[in-house]
């Protein structure tokens, strides 16, 4: 993951090209050739993707025309979505994307360890010194340390990918000493971030592993995860006076910083109540001088805030339809293999769902969620077919 300010202004400060934008540019139109000519089948996410682009960009034209900002958020989202339902298809394609993702994991990891070891965000303060860019050069301290962020801009975003990199390496790996190689590797990176949420959601991620491994005999013990998901929300939100107050005063590391956010995310669910079918745009929230520019950490809000309830409405069941099928499995049910990576990537989904409830994310986390969402398709795509199908 190269730094985004790495980018090129094709118009002044509006339309730009940063490093994984451009690639997705290059290899959107031979993917969608790709797809067509292999008559690959339509599936449920592959509408909920293409209504959640058009959305974003027709939502902002009656106020801003064609958004550039917009249009640039669509590149990267229905781009990358595309470019993992194209080249990760099959077990083969699964393999190389796991060598391919390896590299790319050992270098930004490695690279985040110069973060705490020099107190600086080193890889980014040398990206900003070419591009003159200096807005994300100052480090974020948590228990006297400075948070990693590696190539990315912020201690959030770095470890949400570490934790779907554990997924990933967990459930894809096939020999033993390196999947836990790996997978702790992956581990260590997300700790350097010091970052609640992604921390919490790397623990889920390893429990959930443990369950597998030991009730992957049974059918129904992600039926069983659901429902006590379900009924923790249900019981925290009948009991505490405050429900979220009390998540936030459990589950971060830093509950000062959480209140503030819940503050921050009561005022924006306010003026979304009054714009809830097309948003703000890319301009301040509402009228208050202080919270209409705040920084919202939160993607479902953002996404609302921007381009209305809608949008994440079809977002959401993109996500959601990437994985679950009301239909029964088809015969390659048998290949362990892609039983295994279905389950790594449907966490990996979850993951970006549930950590951006406190994190707003852009640029290459936002295009490595599309991605995970366009290669999950394609699992549950393949796993569909007949076992003598194309």
């Amino acid at each position: 993951m190269i730094p985004a300010s790495l980018n090129i202004h094709l118009a002044g400060d509006g339309l730009k090209f940063t490093p994984g934008r451009a690639a997705i540019t290059l290899l959107l139109l031979p993917g969608l050739a790709i797809f067509l000519r292999a008559r690959r089948r339509v599936i449920g996410s592959d509408v909920f993707l293409f209504l959640t682009a058009v959305w974003m960009i027709g939502s902002r034209i009656p106020e801003d025309g064609l958004n550039p900002s917009a249009v640039a958020a669509v590149i990267e989202l229905f781009g990358g979505y595309i470019l993992g339902r194209v080249y990760v298809y099959g077990p083969f394609a699964l393999k190389r994307f796991l060598r391919i993702f390896k590299i790319v994991a050992f270098l930004v990891i490695a690279m985040a360890v110069l973060d705490p070891l020099f107190s600086a965000n080193v890889v980014i303060s040398i990206a900003d010194t070419i591009v003159a860019n200096p807005f994300y050069t100052v480090p974020q301290y948590r228990l006297g340390i400075a948070r990693a962020v590696s190539t990315l801009e912020m201690a959030e975003l770095y470890g949400t990918f570490c934790v779907a990199a554990t997924s990933i390496f967990l459930f894809l790996e096939t020999k033993p000493s390196a999947r836990y190689l790996w997978a702790a590797f992956s581990s260590f990176g997300c700790t350097l971030a010091l970052s609640s949420g992604p921390l919490l959601a790397l623990i889920m991620v390893i429990c959930f592993y443990v369950y597998d491994r030991l009730l992957g005999g049974f059918a129904w013990r992600w039926k069983l995860i659901s429902a006590i998901f379900v009924l923790f929300l249900l019981t925290v939100f009948s009991l505490a006076a405050k429900p979220l107050s009390w998540l936030v005063s459990h589950f971060t590391l830093d509950p000062s910083t959480g209140y503030f956010r819940i503050y921050v995310f009561d005022y924006v669910a306010e003026q979304i109540s009054a714009r809830p079918l097309t948003g703000y745009g890319f301009g301040p929230i509402g009228d208050d001088d202080f919270l209409s520019v705040t920084t919202v950490d939160n993607v479902w809000l953002v996404c609302a805030a921007r381009y209305g309830i809608p949008m994440i409405i079809l977002f959401l069941l993109a996500n959601l339809a990437s994985f679950i099928s009301f239909a029964n499995g088809g015969q390659r049910d048998i290949d362990a293999f892609m039983v295994r990576a279905g389950t790594g990537f449907t966490q990996v989904i979850m993951v970006f769902v549930l950590v951006g409830l406190s994190v707003h994310f852009w640029n290459a986390t936002w295009q490595f969620w599309a991605v995970c969402i366009g290669i999950r398709g394609s699992i549950k795509e393949w796993r569909a077919r007949p076992r003598y199908g194309p």
